[in-house]
């Protein structure tokens, strides 16, 4: 799962599941087409495919994540999201690792000593792995 500098390739498995959301596109169309009449249906089988395209849309934007953990001093980028729980991001936002937030890596041993949003934030490395970042800075 990890490659070079740590970044994360999560291509095949996005690839997979777009094959499957594409799938599921198919199968709302047909469920469409073979029942015009019923408007309810239509519109909650068109919200579910809005979704379920929406939800392809967030994990492309994970695709290129790098765990911070695995910066080093001196790094910047910006945060994509988290893997965790609700606890875990609960707490990353309460920090200020909100998504699209610049961050830099200050130190980085033993734990990190991150800049994010003007305040230094000491965290270690283990919660650090959760925070998913982007180096080029999207």
């Amino acid at each position: 799962m990890f490659g070079m500098r740590g970044r994360i390739f999560g291509a095949k498995k996005i690839h997979e599941i777009e094959e499957k959301v594409e799938h599921v596109h198919e199968d709302i169309e047909h469920v469409l087409m073979s029942h015009p009449g019923n408007e309810e249906v239509s519109s909650h089988l068109k919200e579910i495919d809005k979704h379920l395209h929406e939800l392809i849309a967030d994990s492309k934007s994970l695709e290129s994540g790098v765990p911070l953990g695995l910066l080093a001093a001196g790094d910047e980028g910006v945060v994509l999201g988290y893997c965790g729980g609700r606890g875990v991001a609960r707490r990353l936002l309460e920090l200020g690792f909100t998504p699209s937030s610049k961050i830099k890596v200050i130190a980085g041993f033993p734990g990190l000593l991150v800049d994010v949003k003007g305040s230094r934030i000491a965290l270690g490395r283990g919660i650090a792995m959760k925070i998913l970042v982007d180096l080029d800075g999207r």
